[in-house]
């Protein structure tokens, strides 16, 4: 056996210093402004404050007000002053990595309590903004016919189906609440997640910042969603379909005929408060089911024999149409969020989900049950640690752990008798008017895949003055990538006969 051992992406990022006039390079958001009066004086002292949270900043004498490390979300301000109008402004929205600005006039109190209510606007250009990002909130992506992140990148300007702007699917920096989620064996995401569990999505397009230092087409960056601590709260959410055409034909059988459990979803959502003290949950669990257009007919079994050289054909099957490009999922997610010491976020999470799926192969359109199954198990799990220290000044910490578990081939066991019994795949290029195809044996192809990746990533974030903001960061990770064959049975001459020996001499690869 030769195997190969390296150690691969282990890489301890150089710490990044940003400076910024209006860009917050974090998972949560900022919210600045100026507070004036009706001559357009500063009004120093005036609080303004995030309803329904704690978070909140009073003015300096310049009537300049920053609150930081704000969550993603629509939020009601409140902005007080003794002598002046109260004033709440309705409908701010604070977006990752960005700052929101508010700026508001407030108009001397005729009568004690005066109060006014106002909606605010959001600017059509945002011309702080230096890269090509779009944000899609929660309510937006209720409202739009998604089913998951991905239908979401999909939607955007410059992107097909996963390609940024022509680049490679392998390309793109797929991230959940700051933290990556690529696979090292092929770069790609390694869960998939449904659109009820996200509070919002941003997706990168063009110059990315310096810690972004892994994607080259773009960067999908999903915040999850928390608990309502004061609220239970469900949902469950179901769809049907299936592929229909006008005409079916010998390759799209099924095109005339409507079957509504071709494709179906089952999603269930369950958030709110635990009996631990500041505590919220949230619990996501989705079933779906895609048995595809492409199908085969079961003629033959793998264990039939045929003589090939006079064309002579002994097919046992029972001509059933198969499905031969399916996927079967089982998904789910978990979130555990404490905030019981002051100025201190602890939450848990853990993404996870179990596949069937099978490519569809012409060749074995008359022998599906040939075809080998692939296996996936995934999942990406992770602590994660946020200290507000001061009103200009929080650090925040993330461990995670991302690990895929990818078999392809038709048996486990390499000795497994079937494979025995049904040999290696023989097929006839004459067979049904030339049509031709595999008409006995099994799939003989075994691949496996196994990825197990360590992550430890920190930021620091400090409001310097009204203008700059500095941050640090560090990303550490340690992967560990198997791939390659596990045994395969090898055509063998002895005694004149051929036979299958197995053989586990093969190459596998660690990285």
């Amino acid at each position: 056996m030769i195997r190969f051992k390296k150690l691969a992406w282990l890489t301890l990022c150089i710490i990044v210093f940003v400076i910024s006039q209006g860009t917050l390079e974090a998972q949560t958001g900022k919210l600045s402004g100026k507070i004036t009066d009706e001559d357009g004086k500063p009004i120093p002292g005036v609080n303004v404050l995030l309803q329904g949270t704690r978070l909140g900043a009073p003015t300096d004498v310049e009537g300049i007000y920053n609150i930081i490390n704000i969550p993603p979300g629509e939020y009601t301000v409140r902005i007080t002053s003794v002598g002046f109008q109260n004033k709440i402004v309705e409908g701010v929205l604070i977006e990752s990595n960005q700052t929101t600005t508010l700026n508001q006039t407030l108009s001397e109190a005729v009568v004690q309590g005066d109060e006014i209510v106002v909606q605010a606007d959001r600017p059509v250009v945002d011309v702080t903004q230096t890269s090509s990002v779009e944000t899609m909130t929660r309510e937006n992506i209720e409202a739009l016919p998604v089913q998951n992140v991905q239908d979401i990148v999909n939607l955007q300007a410059g992107v097909v189906d996963g390609h940024f702007r022509g680049g490679r699917q392998g390309e793109v920096q797929y991230q959940v609440n700051g933290v990556s989620i690529n696979n090292p064996f092929n770069n790609q995401a390694i869960v998939r997640l449904d659109r009820s569990v996200l509070q919002e999505i941003q997706v990168i397009s063009g110059t990315f910042d310096a810690q972004y230092g892994q994607a080259m087409s773009g960067v999908v960056n999903a915040v999850l969603r928390s608990g309502q601590s004061d609220r239970f709260e469900y949902n469950f959410e179901t769809y049907f379909g299936d592929y229909v055409a006008p005409e079916s034909n010998e390759y799209f059988p099924h095109f005339n005929k409507i079957d509504p459990t071709t494709r179906r979803n089952f999603q269930l959502n369950l958030s709110g408060p635990t009996f631990l003290n500041n505590t919220t949950f949230l619990v996501n669990a989705q079933r779906l089911v895609d048995m595809g257009y492409l199908y085969g007919r079961r003629r033959f079994k793998p264990t039939d024999r045929s003589n090939f050289e006079n064309n002579i054909y002994n097919p046992t099957g029972d001509s059933a149409w198969v499905a031969m490009d399916y996927s079967k999922e089982w998904s789910g997610m978990f979130k555990l969020t404490n905030k019981s010491i002051s100025g201190i976020t602890i939450s848990y999470q853990g993404i996870s989900s179990l596949s069937e799926s099978r490519n569809y192969n012409h060749g074995w359109r008359f022998n599906p049950g040939g075809l080998s199954t692939a296996d996936r198990f995934s999942l990406v799990h992770g602590l994660n640690w946020t200290h507000s220290i001061s009103d200009r000044l929080f650090y925040s910490f993330s461990l995670r752990q991302n690990y895929v578990n990818y078999r392809d081939y038709k048996y486990r066991n390499l000795t497994d008798p079937r494979y025995f019994d049904a040999g290696r795949p023989r097929g006839d290029g004459t067979y049904d008017n030339n049509i031709g195809g595999i008409l006995q044996g099994v799939d003989m192809g075994r691949f496996v895949q196994r990825t197990n990746a360590g992550i430890a990533k920190g930021e620091l974030t400090y409001q310097l003055n009204n203008i700059h903001l500095i941050k640090a960061g560090a990303d550490f990770q340690v992967s560990n990538v198997e791939f390659g064959t596990p045994g395969q049975l090898v055509p063998t001459t002895q005694n004149d006969s051929l036979v299958l020996i197995p053989r586990r001499d093969l190459p596998q690869y660690q990285v």
